[in-house]
């Protein structure tokens, strides 16, 4: 997974900083630990902690060992981690207690037989399930998506190749590990033996103070992020070392891409993927900062495509192959041709670059037109008095639906819904215009950092 000869430093969080042979070592002795407890390769194990080094070294130590990961975010509600627990038929749970002993179950994904694992072919090796990892649940109960072991080395080894890391590089990241793009950035920069710094959680304040002290190179977020570190004081955020800024989780639209290069000098590498993928299907390679809010070029190996209502199609090695105990879903979430259907809307232009849209379930059918919220919210979200927005569906009497606007305001400022719809005219057309706004004290995000649509429409 990283290069465990580099004597440089792996790892920064809240304890200090620890080298690639100190990382190494600790996963070594982590795994036998693990062995020793009764865990075998193929086993499931829960993966519950806060963000930080314990974490990173028992998610390494299972992958040395060839056991599952079943990471989940530590912020997670008892009955979250009682599905996930009892979905997955975790044989342990790696959490802030000290480890339990490994229980009888349906946990075993492979054989447990050493000689059975020796005779693998490096194919194979490739083709067992590295980690399930738990959607959001939007629709429904969270599902286990299967990510094969190739998948999640190649969704960091695409991070480090189109960002160029190299070992001179710092990457700052306040992404939750427990979701794929965190553990995407973390493998990314081990894979490339750069150093990464990893945040307990996203706070302003706290990517500021990262900034003065280990002056990175490479910062990681999803649009909400940079968005409110941009309604900072410029004084407050020293960008100056920071040569690129990946985004991804939500699309960020041209105008927040240009606003952030402006603000920090540094590319806006934009990526979009999904759990589904273990990783990013395109990103925008660190050299090319001509094609602002588009999310880059599909990755090596993979192809995107449109198919019906424009709804973005995926084929490649990243492609999960299914979801745990759930041959219904899996058989929805793909083509017959093999492809995965994304739920996302988007096109891809005659360069290959790729431009999503929006969720396909979020479209709002107003009058017979289309509207796409993420376009009304990132017209919404240039208005300078707006911290966070999100549009939802209302009910409609004569379009059957319209466009309804979630608005938390920047500190010290008093907007209302007549200055909102003012700033929206001339930018959209009358229908995706949104015909009520709400103002909230801070809308509800997941533990990703996205904003949390459908928390609002309950």
């Amino acid at each position: 997974m990283f290069p465990d000869r580099h004597p440089g430093i792996a790892l920064i969080d809240s304890q200090g900083s620890i080298s690639y042979r100190e990382l190494s070592a600790a996963v070594t002795a982590r795994a036998a630990e693990l062995t020793a407890a009764g865990l075998r390769p193929g086993d499931r194990a829960l993966l519950c902690r806060p963000n930080g080094r314990q974490w990173v070294v028992d998610y390494l130590a299972l992958a040395e060992l060839g056991a599952v990961s079943v990471p989940l975010n530590a912020a997670s509600a008892p009955d979250e981690i009682r599905h996930v627990l009892d979905d997955s038929g975790a044989a342990c749970a790696l959490a802030a207690d000290p480890l339990p002993v490994a229980r009888d179950g349906p946990s075993r994904t492979t054989a447990a037989d050493p000689s059975e694992t020796e005779a693998k072919t490096e194919t194979e090796a490739e083709n067992e399930i590295a980690t399930i990892a738990y959607t959001s649940g939007t629709t429904g109960r969270p599902k286990g998506a299967l990510q094969s072991r190739r998948a999640v080395r190649l969704g960091g080894e695409n991070i480090a190749e189109r960002l160029e890391l190299g070992p001179e590089d710092t990457v700052l990241s306040p992404l939750p590990l427990a979701h794929t793009f965190g553990a995407n950035v973390l493998n990314a920069a081990l894979s490339a033996g750069a150093a990464v710094v990893i945040l307990t959680r996203f706070s302003e304040e706290a990517v500021a103070e990262a900034l003065r002290r280990h002056r990175p190179t490479v910062l990681a977020g999803v649009p909400t992020m940079y968005r409110r570190l941009l309604a900072r004081p410029e004084a407050e955020l020293p960008l100056g070392p920071v040569r690129c800024s990946l985004s991804a989780g939500q699309p960020a639209g041209r105008r927040l891409a240009v606003q952030w290069q402006e603000r920090s000098g540094a590319v806006f590498a934009e990526g979009w993927g999904m759990t589904e993928l273990a990783g990013l299907a395109s990103l925008t390679p660190a050299a090319d900062a001509g094609h602002p809010g588009t999310s880059g070029p599909a990755v090596p190996g993979t192809a995107v495509r449109t198919g019906e209502d424009g709804e973005l199609l995926v084929s490649g090695p990243m492609v999960t192959p299914g979801y745990l105990n759930a041959p219904e879903a899996t058989a929805r979430a793909r083509t017959p041709g093999g492809a995965l259907r994304t739920g996302d809307v988007g096109r891809v232009d005659g360069d290959g670059e790729v431009t999503v849209v929006d969720r396909l379930k979020d479209v709002i059918l107003c009058g017979g037109y289309s509207v796409y919220p993420a376009e009304v919210e990132r017209v919404i979200a240039a208005h300078p008095a707006v911290a966070a927005v999100a549009v939802t569906a209302m009910p409609d009497a004569v379009r059957g639906e319209a466009p309804r606007a979630w608005i938390a305001a920047v500190p010290g400022t008093c907007p209302d819904g007549d200055a909102i719809i003012a700033h929206c005219r001339g930018l959209l057309a009358p229908y995706k215009i949104p015909r009520r706004t709400t103002f909230l004290p801070e809308l509800p995000t997941t533990t990703s950092g996205k904003v949390a649509r459908a928390r609002l429409q309950d």
